[in-house]
């Protein structure tokens, strides 16, 4: 077992490159995806893949994902970053379960566009050192398009190295020219 504890939810789709890097730079990787299938796929391309734990829960079933995220620190320690693409709901009750450890924790959370222009509440929790990362688009000529989710986890791998408290990957503005 590493002595770094990360959990990533949305780990085995848009985050699954992220998930893989945290595990190359020897963190214990809980990741939260839906389905099975899913999870064999990313622990088949993880170079170590005893560093993952595979949780798969739907994030909206509040009862099951308190459960496996305490199963998770029980079994892998404390948890150190939180790097998650997931509504705040599913946060709150993360919090509240990391909020019992003695350690404090990062959290990156990936929002969408629209939600930089909204002034959402911090967690409660002081524990917390909270970071933003908003998902943009980008231009190609005169055309749009959103980010893959090559460039998505590229970003937050930066970001995550970095430390940034609050960043944007692709660009915002102009607004008007999001892809529909």
């Amino acid at each position: 077992m590493s002595s770094k504890h990360a959990l990533v939810i949305g780990g085995t789709g848009m985050l699954a490159d992220v998930s893989l890097w945290l595990v190359e730079t020897g963190y214990q990787v809980s990741i939260i995806g839906r389905t099975m299938e899913k999870h064999r796929k990313l622990v088949d391309k993880a170079s170590k893949p005893e560093f993952i734990t595979s949780l798969a829960v739907d994030y909206s079933n509040y009862l099951l994902l308190e459960e496996q995220v305490r199963k998770t620190v029980e079994e892998n320690g404390p948890i150190s970053l939180v790097v998650s693409w997931s509504p705040i709901r599913t946060l709150e009750i993360i919090n509240q379960v990391l909020s019992e450890q003695k350690d404090s924790w990062e959290l990156y959370q990936i929002k969408g566009s629209r939600r930089f222009f909204d002034n959402e509440p911090p967690l409660s929790d002081s524990s917390c050192q909270q970071r933003s990362i908003y998902l943009g688009f980008t231009m190609e000529g005169n055309q749009s398009r959103w980010l893959t989710h090559n460039e998505i986890s590229q970003g937050v791998i930066t970001n995550i190295k970095e430390g940034n408290t609050e960043s944007i990957i692709g660009i915002l503005h102009p607004y008007d020219q999001r892809p529909s």
